[in-house]
């Protein structure tokens, strides 16, 4: 036992095990036998049989205080708090002046958020060895937590120094120097680290991280690609340290190192891989929130997979965005901000308030800005947000005005219970925004949008594999559209609230979802004088099961009921699904399912927004069905080149015409979308990515319901080829030159005779620029941007007929648009 506990610290894993069995082979009824290879175990990361060691050791003999603490540590480190709290009170009945049995009791109180608590906890087990490491670990993270920096830090260093053999402290100490700032430190120790340990995804993880803050982010997923294999392809974004849930560093959004290198079906993959595996993992679905922004005619996953985030997180300093729950902001290019929004968080978690601030101004008139405050106070955190954006737009009546607030709270009220609340503000006014092929508009369309969103949530886990998380929204939104050439005005006051609850439970190889939501919604046309309502209930079950060990199959079922003024439909939606690794290089998915989109004012839910990577809620008109299927295949052929093919069939079932009027029919379209990606890395500086997409769109039945409205299409085939080259220095600059090639067919139906009219077709090449730099120190970011950058004429459908709304985010302007943004971090 002795010789296995110095090659352990010594970092001769191999033969601290062979030691460890031998002690046992000698002494079965040793409980310090066991307890060495409790610690061996631990080491390789084998909790369970760590534990198992570990609680054999403390039934040989109940009075080994050594064995209840390490017994202790690892129910902790499993996520199992009440048992460990009773295990590590039983240590500090037999041992009070042990240092390692207060050690754990200070981590334990940290993990209770009393901090102060922590603080004696580990000074005293300071005090009575001062030869330990991790009680200066731990010192080190109630100091960060009290803003004290420097002297969090050289608790830090003072582990690396007792202990210079252990990776973790390496780690730790390096992400502390990139938390003050200090890049070369920082790269020093997490270096250290990797070479200590070779299979700890640990520093590779911050290690990605602090590449992306100094401008190489293809370094950066090279890091966290690693960090990912040695994780067993589990995607568990954390620390290995099992006595620090690390919960700022789970909060970074990973999605904003894909996105920045053009690797945004990278970024969907390990996104739906991980929520498939572990649909707690809020982290996960932050990811998915962020992959989907790059996505058209998903807006509703995104902010579904927000609202996941959101319930599943703990508090943290993570800043809130206005914008980010919203859906058809109608802006171009993104807004004020890009996803770098989330690099700048702290990877510790710091009572402190923060303010992010960024700034867009460009032709057309357009300007924006955006002002967040955020901050955590013990076990309370909160954000407030201010959005506003406005642009002339590049014609008559095109113009466009956002402004948004947004006030966010949450609370631990014990580790297990959270508690959440957020208000959120809109006003949107617009003209006509609507993209038609023929390049008509309307000259005097006036369109305005006001909205009170109240949100309250709840999040708790009675155990490590089960969580509950419940949320209620009520909405109270104005939609007016005005044509003053007419004095005509018409507009809808509605009001109602959607309310969700939802089980999630997770074991070794399987792991299941139940739900329950009912929404109603009242409703006063303004110009008709008449009030209805709108009512659903959902149910549903979804599973994903692991079996074989290469093989994860998705099964669910859902329930939906609608009791709407104009149609009423009780559909029962069966979902299919199955992604199987073949190997290092290729993986395969398949799909099919059934889904009905909902009438909802506020388009988030907790349900699961994904099939086996497919998603399913799409920015349908409201109460389609759709009859989805899917097939996907993504190549790995080195860690440099990457691909993939998908192909998505949906049938759908549309409710089109007058609402209330006899003239409401169901309409049968099919649309079809296929896509091929290729990402390479020929260097660390260089990105290079293309994608080849289809979009068909044909409407297969109802064809005189289009008689009275003569701009929507028939039939719509879009074929759209981007070409995107980046370029990252180390020296902070980086630049980026995207060519995309459109091309698309349009067929009308003729108002008068009914008759199809000839194909349309149009393609036209579009090419965009931009350079930018790095302020150092992750003080911000400074960009300047042209799109269209040869002001390229051309004729375009957008999507805006198949959609809710009146128009969609757009994807191509007709003009040269030139803006420069700005984004600053406090």
């Amino acid at each position: 036992s002795l010789r296995s506990n110095i090659n352990l610290v010594q970092n001769h894993k191999t033969l601290a095990l062979a030691d460890a069995e031998r002690a046992i082979a000698a002494d079965p009824s040793s409980s310090t036998a066991y307890l060495s290879l409790s610690l061996v175990r631990q080491a390789e990361f084998d909790l369970d049989a760590a534990l198992k060691a570990a609680s054999k050791a403390v039934a040989l003999d109940p009075n080994n205080a050594r064995a209840l603490i390490q017994e202790s540590s690892l129910l902790f480190g499993m996520g199992r708090l009440r048992e460990a709290v009773k295990v590590a009170e039983r240590a500090r009945q037999r041992a009070p002046d042990d240092a390692m049995v207060n050690t754990v009791w200070g981590f334990l109180q940290l993990a209770h958020n009393r901090v102060n608590k922590a603080h004696d906890a580990f000074q005293v087990a300071i005090a009575q060895d001062s030869t330990l490491g991790l009680p200066q670990l731990g010192l080190g993270l109630v100091l960060f937590r009290h803003n004290q920096t420097d002297k969090a830090i050289e608790a830090m260093h003072k582990a690396t120094l007792l202990d210079p053999k252990v990776s973790l402290y390496n780690s730790y100490l390096g992400k502390a120097f990139y938390e003050d700032k200090k890049n070369q430190p920082a790269q020093k120790y997490l270096e250290a680290a990797k070479r200590l340990d070779p299979h700890d995804p640990t520093p590779w993880y911050y290690d990605a991280i602090r590449l992306q803050s100094i401008n190489q982010p293809i370094a950066a997923v090279e890091n966290l690609q690693k960090s990912i294999d040695m994780n067993d392809d589990r995607g568990v974004y954390r620390s290995r340290l099992l006595l620090d849930e690390d919960l700022a560093a789970r909060s970074v959004t990973l999605g904003r190192v894909y996105n920045e290198v053009g690797f945004t079906e990278l970024g969907l993959r390990e996104g739906w891989q991980s929520v498939n595996r572990d649909p707690s993992n809020y982290s996960a679905h932050r990811l998915l929130a962020d992959s989907y922004a790059a996505l058209p005619n998903a807006e509703a996953a995104r902010v579904s997979e927000l609202l996941q985030a959101q319930l599943l997180q703990p508090i943290n300093i993570t800043p809130v965005s206005p914008r980010v729950a919203e859906t058809r902001l109608l802006i171009p290019h993104g807004g004020p901000i890009t996803p770098s929004l989330y690099e700048f968080n702290p990877l510790f978690v710091q009572d402190r308030p923060t303010l992010f601030f960024s700034g867009l101004g460009g032709n057309q008139n357009t300007w924006g800005d955006e002002l967040i405050v955020s901050g955590l106070a013990d076990r309370f955190s909160y954000s407030l947000g201010q959005f506003s954006y406005q642009s002339n737009g590049y014609r008559e009546n095109n113009d466009l005005k956002n402004n948004l607030y947004n006030l966010f709270a949450q609370v631990a009220a014990t580790p297990d219970f959270n508690l959440q609340a957020e208000y959120r503000y809109r006003e949107t006014t617009t003209g006509d925004l609507a993209f038609q092929f023929d390049g008509s508009f309307d000259h005097f369309e006036r369109r305005k949008i006001d909205q009170d969103v109240a949100r309250v949530g709840a999040h708790y886990s009675p155990s490590p594999q089960t969580d509950i998380i419940a949320s209620v929204i009520y909405t109270d939104r104005d939609s007016i559209v005005k044509y003053p050439n007419i004095n005509y005005t018409l507009g809808i006051h509605a009001k109602g609230y959607q309310a969700e609850a939802q089980l999630l439970h997770k074991a070794d190889d399987f792991n299941f979802m139940m739900g329950l939501g009912s929404y109603a919604l009242d409703t006063d046309t303004i110009g008709f004088k008449s009030s209805d309502r709108v009512e659903q209930k959902i149910a549903y079950g979804y599973t994903n099961i692991k079996w074989p060990e290469h093989l994860i199959w998705t099964v669910g079922l859902s329930y939906q009921s609608d009791n709407n003024f104009t149609l009423n439909r009780n559909e029962l939606n069966p979902k299919l699904g199955v992604q199987w690794t073949i190997n290092d290089y290729f993986s395969l998915r398949a799909a099919a399912f059934q889904a009905v989109r909902r009438t909802y004012l506020i388009e988030q839910t907790i349900e699961p927004t994904q099939v086996a990577g497919f998603n399913q809620f799409f920015d349908d008109l409201d109460m389609t069905l759709s009859k989805n299927y899917g097939l996907g295949l993504n190549v790995r052929l080195s860690s440099q080149l990457l691909g993939g093919l998908e192909a998505v069939r949906r049938d759908l079932e549309v409710p089109v015409g007058l609402q209330g009027s006899k003239n409401f029919e169901i309409e049968k379209d099919q649309e079809d979308v296929y896509q091929a990606y290729l990402y390479w890395l020929p260097n660390p500086r260089w990105a290079i990515t293309t994608a080849w997409r289809y979009e068909g769109f044909k409407l297969q039945e109802g064809r005189y319901l289009r008689q009275s409205f003569s701009s929507t299409p028939v039939e719509l085939k879009t074929t759209s080829i981007p070409l995107n080259i980046r370029y990252f220095d180390p020296s902070g600059f980086f630049a980026g030159l995207g060519v995309t090639y459109v091309n698309q067919d349009i067929q009308h139906l003729d108002p008068k005779s009914s008759t199809v009219l000839p194909t349309q077709n149009e393609d036209f090449v579009l090419v965009d620029a931009g350079l930018g730099y790095r302020l150092p120190k992750r003080w911000g970011i400074i960009t300047l941007e042209t799109k269209n950058l040869f002001d390229q004429k051309f004729h375009f459908q957008d999507y805006s007929f198949q959609t809710p709304a009146y128009a969609v985010n757009p994807r191509f302007i007709p003009e040269r648009t030139i803006f420069a943004r700005f984004v600053l971090n406090f």
